[in-house]
């Protein structure tokens, strides 16, 4: 039994459609439907309340996908024997193909995350083998269960977007994989997130990404957080990262010029 999440807002007929095309696959599919319509957690917290409910459960994977994602019968198959066969793969994705053009690729990867996230796209014959992908889209992916119990949950500091590249590359960070699975295709409708919205939604787009930003482009949660992060200029970290780089230089040169057995010597003597 594979959990499927999709956090749901304001549209039956899609979501109606991607539970159908889930009913239709050819492994058994559990759905956990986070309905956003009277109090909207957004994307993240509802995805995350789905995976809570399931982190206790004997299964190894967990799909999530949007609403308006409507998968081919075999996917969810597909992406359960790819996940089977590459144990270090945390997070994979399908082929996301155009609602009026299924010979149409518009993701198959995650190039640019930021400002609003870039994605590998074109004819469907450009993409016939799996591939090592920098980050997935949100709108399909399936976790490996041991990953998420040992990097947590999404981060729901980002409510709207940018929420998987910053996932994948947690993941990345801790040694896992991310993959596109060519064999699992799906229809994406393509909701909200990338669409032009309302002022409210566009607003928290922009500070979705100010938050990345701040996480992964600019050092400044650290400084906040950290207790000399108020002396940590980007002078100074440029000069300490320069003297932290010439240091490690000498020493791989005085370990070059070291008998190895002298080093293990050292290391051993006085260890308890």
């Amino acid at each position: 039994m594979i959990p499927a999440i999709i956090p749901y807002y304001k549209n039956r007929n899609q979501l109606a459609k991607c539970i159908s095309h889930l009913g239709a696959q050819t492994v058994e599919v559990e759905l956990f439907v986070r309905d956003n319509d009277q109090d909207n957690v957004y994307f993240t917290a509802a995805i995350n309340e789905g995976i809570r409910e399931y982190l206790e459960h004997p299964c190894q994977y967990i799909l999530i996908l949007n609403q308006d994602m409507y998968l081919e019968c075999n996917a969810v198959e597909r992406m359960v024997e790819f996940m089977n066969s590459h144990p270090r793969c945390g997070i994979g994705a399908p082929l996301q193909l155009h609602s009026r053009d299924p010979n149409f690729v518009v993701f198959a990867g995650g190039c640019e995350a930021f400002p609003m996230g870039k994605h590998e796209y074109g004819d469907l014959r450009e993409f016939a083998e799996d591939k090592q992908i920098p980050w997935a889209n949100g709108a399909c992916m399936i976790l490996r269960k041991e990953m998420i119990q040992e990097i947590g949950l999404l981060d729901e500091n980002l409510l709207f977007i940018g929420s998987d590249s910053d996932y994948c590359f947690t993941a990345r960070s801790r040694g896992w994989q991310i993959w596109r699975i060519a064999g699992a295709r799906g229809i994406h409708d393509q909701g909200a997130s990338g669409r032009l919205c309302s002022p409210n939604i566009e607003q928290i787009k922009i500070r979705d990404m100010i938050y990345f930003a701040r996480k992964w482009l600019t050092g400044e949660i650290y400084r906040e957080l950290s207790l000399e992060g108020a002396t940590l200029t980007p002078e100074k970290t440029s000069t300490l990262m320069s003297e932290l780089q010439q240091t490690q230089i000498e020493l791989e040169g005085s370990l070059h010029h070291t008998p190895l057995m002298n080093v293990i010597g050292e290391f051993t003597e006085g260890s308890t």
